[in-house]
């Protein structure tokens, strides 16, 4: 990562949390009810972010659970289980020659909702979390998570704590079978990350629109990585405002966009035929059309292959701009596409998706039980 790209996704996310730090004080006025629900509302938030701050410091130390301690109840299952997953993040990094340097998080507060009685508050947050790691070699790469988590709080003689913290990590899996939890445990998890990021529903019926003439040539369109790698970095830890949004399951939506970027070439159709994305004229994105294969997975998987990609043995022969899919549990049904950001400093493929949103993270996601296809983008088209 070079510092421009750093100070490019630092400077979005500190606008992010201005922006959604300013919403939430305007929106939350009418949900906050009396001076016991604001004061309820202040400190469930301050512990929130100072639990999600612990959170990715724990990753650093040899004892995660006295890092997360004074925000967690004491031998509660969330406490046990955020304490499992630092250390798997830790022993994850070991296993490819990576140890970790440092942590931080940058905490944006989305959603605050106290109950009546003061003693109860649901917190919705967005994480940002950066992590850097060095390698034997001395050389350091960083690597960046966004996750929108929603948290419980519960006021317990005079301080509050977290008692439940609802996420999608699709990292969860393979950092619980490098902390050694059981077979079960690990498949339990792979099939939760599969349920929460199931393919989309079909798109608003509709076609795309043939430009006003169209051509009476061919042309080659070459296909511009960089461009795809650029604008995967760019948007990899924020949406662009332009396109619709799908919660839980952008990642195709994310890895369409990229290829776009690219300059690959669409192809109209119905909503279940091509591939395409119809803006209607408008930057807004409420108007929209598009075809599944631009959404889903499988079917942007069944279209591009033999059409704009090709399927390859190895990821050692993807290079920026190619596609990574992901099986979570084995069981034959695509659930997950990556973009291909390059390489970190050891020379092994990282990449950058949403869905959990990843920064250059390295591309072996999953757990021992997972399955991946590696997609090389065509170097041309001729159209």
């Amino acid at each position: 990562m070079t510092k421009r790209h750093w100070a490019h996704i630092l400077a979005a996310a500190a606008l992010a949390a201005a922006f959604t730090a300013a919403t939430a004080a305007t929106a939350g006025a009418g949900t906050v009810s009396g001076a016991s629900g604001a004061r309820a509302a202040r400190s469930g938030s301050g512990t929130a972010t100072a639990y999600l701050q612990a959170r990715a410091a724990a990753v650093t130390t040899a004892h995660p659970a006295a890092v997360l301690a004074p925000y967690v109840v004491a031998g509660s299952a969330l406490a046990s289980r955020e304490a499992r997953l630092a250390r798997g993040t830790a022993l994850r990094g070991l296993a490819i020659g990576r140890t970790v340097a440092s942590a931080a998080c940058r905490v944006t507060i989305l959603d605050v909702q106290p109950a009546d009685d003061g003693l109860t508050v649901s917190v919705g947050a967005r994480a940002v979390t950066s992590v850097t790691w060095r390698t034997s070699a001395g050389t350091t790469d960083l690597e960046a998570s966004g996750i929108d988590h929603t948290i419980t709080l519960k006021r317990t003689g005079d301080r509050w704590l977290v008692t439940a913290d609802a996420y999608t990590d699709v990292l969860r899996p393979a950092c619980l079978e490098a902390a050694g939890a059981s077979r079960a445990r690990v498949r339990a998890a792979s099939r939760a990350v599969e349920r929460s990021t199931r393919p989309l529903a079909l798109p608003p019926a509709g076609a795309a629109r043939a430009a006003a003439s169209a051509r009476r040539y061919s042309d080659i369109i070459q296909y511009d990585r960089a461009a795809a790698q650029q604008y995967a970095d760019d948007r990899a830890l924020t949406y662009n405002p332009t396109f619709v949004r799908f919660s839980g399951a952008d990642c195709a939506n994310f890895a369409s966009q990229c290829a776009r970027a690219g300059s690959m070439p669409q192809a109209l159709g119905s909503s279940t035929s091509g591939w395409w994305y119809d803006k209607d004229g408008t930057s807004s994105p409420r108007d929209d059309t598009y075809s599944l294969s631009w959404i889903n997975v499988t079917r942007q998987m069944s279209y591009w292959n033999t059409r704009r990609t090709d399927w390859e043995t190895s990821v050692s022969r993807l290079g920026r701009g190619d596609f990574i899919y992901y099986d979570w549990t084995g069981d034959g049904l695509w659930d997950h596409v990556a973009v291909v950001a390059g390489a970190n400093s050891a020379g092994q493929k990282v990449i950058d998706a949403h869905t959990t949103d990843h920064y250059r993270v390295y591309w072996k996601l999953g757990s021992s039980g997972t399955k991946y296809k590696f997609a090389r983008v065509r170097a041309q088209w001729v159209i």
